[in-house]
């Protein structure tokens, strides 16, 4: 299940993602979050991406974050979360493999 937010992830939308994510792990076991459309992420869009990842890893569930454009890209990696994300260049990356692993 993927959920391709466009435009910014602030305090403003973050409502909005949130819903969505919650409606794609209630469908799935395997849930994308395409940021290639994301321009702007703020802190509560990073925490909701933290959030998501600890609770796939809590409850098992694969959590795979599409690789953004800069400078979102650049605001990941400073904020240590590549290290910690699944990170994929398409949706498609993420149809197949272990459910807790990479794809």
């Amino acid at each position: 299940m993927v959920v391709a937010p466009v435009g910014e992830i602030d305090l403003a939308t973050i409502d909005a993602v949130r819903v969505e994510l919650a409606a794609a792990r209630a469908e799935a076991r395997r849930v994308v979050l395409d940021l290639r459309g994301v321009e702007f992420l703020d802190s509560t869009g990073l925490r909701l991406i933290v959030e998501a990842q600890r609770e796939a890893e809590q409850e098992g569930w694969a959590f795979f974050v599409v690789r953004a454009r800069e400078p979102v890209q650049r605001l990941l990696d400073i904020a240590g979360l590549t290290a910690r994300l699944t990170l994929v260049d398409d949706p498609a990356e993420a149809a197949g493999g272990d459910p807790g692993g990479p794809a």
